[in-house]
Formats: C-alpha cells, structure tokens, sequence
C-alpha cells in the first residue's frame, strides 16, 4: 500500500512536470515569453480588464478635482533596502533614495501613472533595487498631476529641480529616467532643456515611454486586442487633462514631436502587446534621424513597463540598466 501511494505521488509529480515544461514551450512558441510572463499576463487582464467608462472616469477625476490636491503618502508596507529621505523641493515632494553616501551618479527618476496617478509598488521595487545594486542616489520627484496640474508646472518645477542637482552635485553623472508617462515626460524635459541650452543629462532610460497623448497613430488599432494594462480611449482622455488648453500634439505634451537634436544617448524598452508600442518605434527613428544614439529593447509577447513587472524577462533588462548606471 504505501509503495503504491509512493509510486502515485512520483506519477502526480511527473506528470505536473511535464505539463509544465509543455506549457512552458507552448507558451515560448506561440507568445515569445516565459510561461510566468503569461500567466501573469491573464492576472493583468482580470485587473484591468473592465475598465471605467470615459464618462464615468470624467466624473471621478473632476470629483478628485473638487476634493482637492493631496499629499502623497508612502505605502504603509513599503519596505526599502536602500535608505529613503524626503524633502519639499520646487514646490513638490522630493524621495531619495542612497542619499548620503558614495554614490558618484545620481538617477533623476520620473514616474508613471497616466499623468493621474502617482507612484506604484513596481516603481519603488526598481527603484530601491536600482539604488543598491547600482549605488546610485536615486531622486524621484512626486510632481503634480492632473486634474490638480497639467504639463506647464511639472515642466516648470522639474526644470528647477534638474537645475538644482545639476549645481548642487557638479562632476557627478546624472541619468534622466522613467516609465511610461514618466518616461514621455523624462523624453519632454530633456528636449525642454536642450531647447534653453542647459547641461544635458549623460543617458536616458526609457521604459514604455508615452510619448503622443493624443493616441491617433492608426497603427495602434493592432495592439488593442493584445494589451492587457492600457485602454484607447482612457489613455486620450487622461491626455486630455495633461495637455490643458495645449494642443494635445505640442511637443511638451508629446514628446514625439519635439526637437531631438542634440540629446544624449536613449536606451528605451518596450513590449509588443502595448498599445504605446507603434509610437514609441516611431519615436525611435526619429531619434536616430535626429543624430541620437539610440537602442530599442523590444519584448517579444511582453507587455507595458514590463522591465518593472515580476517576470523572467525583466531581470535581464535590469541587469542591463544596472550595469549603464553603473558606467559598465
């Protein structure tokens, strides 16, 4: 009895193996990503798969409006490795993270959210790991978002902001990063400050840039079916509000149709199952006919800030981003 129960359990494991390992290629073949990558991709789709209507986000973003602008507070259960200050600089709060030590570079980190929302655990998580792996100091500014603010006072106060770190910290190396509509955002200011003959960042870091609010690539049609974060007509709508009463096509607003000449080198990854994915390709090529230096990592089957998402494909690119932090 006991040896036929051993030899059932062997066969249950075996068999779970296999089906693993089958769904694993499966998986491989027909996606390009890791089985975990997918899995957790049906995770994002039950998240964020019944979104709000515009109408019905209309009203909750104009009842935040009337409630009034809030100060950011950090997630009770954050837990750091690196050690995390705070202070109140250009009319924003400002987080450090290494502050205080040898850190020789220093990380100006813009956040994404949909120009609504403010930071989420899987930016801290990079962060902090971005901080201690590649001792960095690691600046991340709250700057104000809509429908309290649109793009005018975040250029206004980010500006001073990279000013101040700039004369504060002379000799040191500064990188200008962010996701998504941090990462349009980092895209804007570095156009912004080569525009009024600032020093330049050394690199930017780029993952899933929004870089046209405005979402009126005809190309981005294709990838409705395959994202399973972003939603067409969420996205124009919380464009809207960043834009104010500017065109949704200006080039502070959307990056895209800014001044490139001149940049720095931009590393910028993406996914294919994103609905980001036709501009941010298209952004590219124009950096690289703008004399940019210019490398795109695109995920195969990968989605939206996949870099900062729990999966096997983003410690690679990491990895990557690590060792530029670090100079290697």
């Amino acid at each position: 009895m006991k040896r036929t129960i051993i030899k059932l359990i062997f066969a249950l494991v075996l068999g779970a193996l296999l089906l693993t390992g089958l769904a694993a290629g499966l998986s491989r073949v027909v996606y390009g990503r890791s089985l975990r990558a997918s899995v957790y991709t049906l995770m994002l789709r039950r998240r964020y798969g019944h979104p709000r209507t515009p109408e019905a986000e209309t009203e909750r973003l104009e009842a935040r409006r009337e409630a009034g602008e809030k100060p950011y507070r950090l997630p009770e259960k954050l837990t750091l490795r690196a050690a995390l200050t705070e202070s109140e600089r250009e009319g924003m709060q400002v987080f450090t993270l290494n502050d205080g030590g040898d850190a020789q570079t220093t990380v100006l980190y813009l956040h994404g959210g949909a120009y609504i929302n403010s930071f989420n655990a899987y930016q801290w998580r990079f962060m902090d790991r971005l901080a201690t792996e590649a001792n960095c100091r690691v600046v991340a500014p709250a700057y104000h978002l809509a429908p309290w603010a649109d793009h005018t006072r975040a250029y206004r106060d980010l500006t001073g902001l990279y000013r101040d770190l700039i004369s504060e910290h002379p000799g040191r190396r500064l990188l200008l990063m962010g996701d998504s509509a941090g990462g349009g955002l980092a895209l804007g200011l570095a156009e912004a400050l080569a525009a009024a003959g600032d020093a330049l960042p050394e690199a930017l870091i780029l993952f899933s840039p929004w870089v046209d609010v405005s979402m009126d690539n005809p190309d981005i049609a294709a990838y409705i079916p395959r994202d399973p974060i972003l939603h067409l007509e969420l996205c124009r709508l919380h464009g809207q509000y960043w834009a104010g009463s500017a065109d949704a096509h200006h080039w502070q607003v959307s990056p895209l149709y800014g001044d490139m000449a001149g940049l720095p080198p931009v590393t910028v990854y993406c996914g294919t199952h994103e609905l980001l994915c036709p501009d941010i390709l298209l952004a590219c090529d124009r950096l690289t006919a703008a004399g940019v230096q210019t490398t795109l990592h695109v995920g195969r089957g990968l989605n939206h800030d996949y870099p900062l998402m729990p999966i096997p494909e983003a410690e690679a690119a990491v990895r990557q981003v690590v060792a530029m932090v670090r100079g290697a």
